[in-house]
């Protein structure tokens, strides 16, 4: 068993492959991000259908994190990492050898399951093997990863796509899946010793169905172009199911997802600009590929090169964000970043099929600053105004409700792009201009919710204040 006082080496190579696998796993999560109009063409199914690769991965990588906790303590952690990757594994072979839209989507599912304990894990096992002092730097790697991952995806994505093909989206993963497990088996080790302790599943049936549920129902408004009975239904079933979700977690002693953090409102209030953060990355990175594909005519790989820019800013400001937090404190670095955000997406509401890319890659770029200063400090702030007894239950919440709103926030985004191509349509505009016009109703939601956060922001306390949270 590992331990703070075992060898730095051995505690440090375990942190590196644990790391490695966070980075593979998250990678993936925009993976399909450039794919999107190959599967619409490949399995002749509808956009709407099409995004569920990637808002339904991002919804079950959230619902796994609430009990991830439970996971962790009850299994041996190298066995725990493994079971990980093997059901990874088990995803990416299902994309590989996908004959159909379903089997395809079953992949990317099993996928999310892993990618969605991962981190948590992560976090877990540093709290067990560094000290307190070193905690710091350590998070803030793993921060990167977090945020780097992600923003590369679709650049990846987008090579692969082009130059292997949309089964290969899983297949390069295979044999670094593999390598990943034997690496697992030589260098993860035990960090303490299993728990006996029980879940309460009902709660995660209840939370699983009814954020899915809205899920589908906003899908099936941006498939009708409007409300109908079946996005009606759904979108009631739904906010009905989580509503009775919230009343078992506050009637429990040992809830799934302990409500009662947001009792202190600058947790709820980060919590928020966090989630808003995770929109503006991960429903902008998938609406503007789509745009660049299917407006502007270009390749899965040269979308994603458009995107790479932003990428590289955000692997290099993630890290700075932090050191600028500690010094300003929370409330001027929202401000900048979701000023930044916001200045970063009007000009989207102006793009056309005629728009320079190097316009379009600099406002994404421009805009990615803002959301890699916000990102992690508005998360951390969060976590820093609850007491320590709360901080596991903090991280927990906070987690689960910035990936969920990411899922949910991109349907809403791919929605309203179903619904302004619509639109268009009644209007007898050319195919392209009814494209363009859809894509621009998706970046006027995007730059209304930046707004929404530089407003809100205003709301956070001055540092001098932020001392008192607790």
């Amino acid at each position: 068993m590992i331990t703070i006082e075992s060898n730095i080496k051995k505690r440090n190579s375990m942190l590196a492959v644990l790391l490695i696998g966070a980075f593979t796993m998250l990678l993936t999560e925009t993976f399909f991000n450039n794919a999107l109009p190959t599967i619409i063409q490949t399995y002749h199914v509808t956009q709407a259908t099409a995004q569920w690769v990637s808002t339904g991965y991002q919804l079950v990588a959230g619902l796994m994190i609430p009990i991830s906790a439970w996971i962790f303590h009850r299994f041996n952690t190298q066995k725990t990492f493994l079971l990980l990757t093997a059901i990874f594994l088990i995803g990416c072979l299902c994309g590989f050898f996908a004959t159909n839209f379903s089997w395809l989507l079953v992949g990317r599912l099993i996928q999310a399951v892993a990618a969605g304990s991962m981190i948590p894990l992560i976090q877990n096992v540093v709290l067990m093997l560094y000290p307190e002092n070193r905690r710091g730097t350590v998070m803030g790697i793993i921060g990167l990863v977090v945020a780097f991952g992600p923003a590369l995806g679709p650049t990846v994505g987008g090579w692969i796509i082009d130059n292997l093909g949309l089964d290969w989206l899983s297949g390069v993963l295979i044999p670094l899946v593999i390598a990943l497990m034997i690496a697992a088996i030589a260098f993860v080790r035990p960090v303490l010793v299993p728990q006996k302790s029980r879940v309460d599943w009902l709660s995660l049936a209840e939370s699983s169905v009814g954020f899915a549920t809205i899920l589908y129902g906003f899908s099936a408004i941006g498939s009708a172009g409007g409300l109908d009975t079946i996005s009606v239904i759904s979108l009631v079933l739904g906010i009905s199911v989580l509503y009775f979700f919230g009343k078992r977690q506050l009637s429990l002693a040992n809830p799934l997802v302990n409500l009662t953090v947001f009792k202190n409102k600058t947790f709820s209030l980060t919590t928020i600009l966090s989630a808003l953060s995770n929109i503006a990355l991960l429903g902008v990175e998938l609406v503007l590929p789509l745009y660049l594909q299917r407006v502007h005519g270009l390749s899965a790989f040269h979308s994603g090169l458009m995107l790479l820019p932003g990428a590289l800013l955000e692997g290099l400001i993630s890290p700075i964000s932090g050191k600028l937090y500690d010094r300003f404190g929370i409330r001027p670095i929202s401000l900048i970043g979701f000023g930044i955000i916001t200045v970063g997406t009007l000009p989207m509401l102006f793009f056309t099929p005629q728009t320079n890319l190097i316009l379009v890659a600099g406002a994404y770029a421009f805009r990615i600053v803002g959301v890699a200063t916000v990102m992690m400090p508005t998360f951390t702030e969060g976590l820093n105004a609850l007491p320590a007894k709360l901080s596991i239950y903090g991280n927990a919440v906070s987690s689960t409700v910035r990936q969920i709103a990411g899922s949910l926030g991109t349907a809403v985004l791919m929605m309203a792009v179903s619904f302004g191509t619509q639109l268009g349509q009644s209007e007898s505009l050319s195919t392209v201009t009814r494209l363009n016009h859809g894509y621009w109703f998706s970046f006027l939601i995007a730059f209304l919710m930046a707004l929404f956060g530089f407003c809100l922001s205003f709301r956070l306390e001055p540092k001098s204040l932020s001392t008192d949270h607790k």
